[in-house]
């Protein structure tokens, strides 16, 4: 793992694109079965609930004022990233909701959250 837990995803389980077979089945159970956090690359956490995904984009830079389209494009970009990886195929069919917070020292924040639901591309 190239990135280490981030306050408020301690206990999450964290992927890259060097996880293995087993560590991706782990993270599908967690996320069907809603007993868990999964971060991916630590810059996307999917929290699964029983009616949709929350995806929550971590903001690299939180202290950056940003207008709703710099939110939208790093959504768009984690999105891309979330369909491109591992992961993607064992994704349980839910609606993703899709949001940018900052994870700091007080916990996570929601900067700003997307206007629609959508699932990975």
């Amino acid at each position: 793992m190239a990135h280490g837990p981030r306050s408020g995803y301690e206990q999450a389980l964290f992927l890259d694109d060097a996880s293995s077979e087993q560590r991706l089945a782990m993270a599908a159970d967690l996320l069907e079965s809603c007993d868990g956090i999964v971060m991916l690359d630590g810059v996307i956490a999917l929290r699964p609930g029983p009616v949709e995904i929350r995806c929550e984009v971590i903001d690299p830079n939180p202290s950056a004022h940003r207008c709703a389209e710099e939110f939208k494009v790093l959504v768009e970009n984690a999105g891309r990233r979330l369909a491109g990886s591992k992961l993607a195929t064992r994704l349980p069919l839910k609606p993703m909701r899709w949001l940018v917070v900052e994870a700091g020292n007080s916990g996570i924040v929601e900067l700003w959250a997307a206007p629609t639901r959508v699932n990975p591309e």
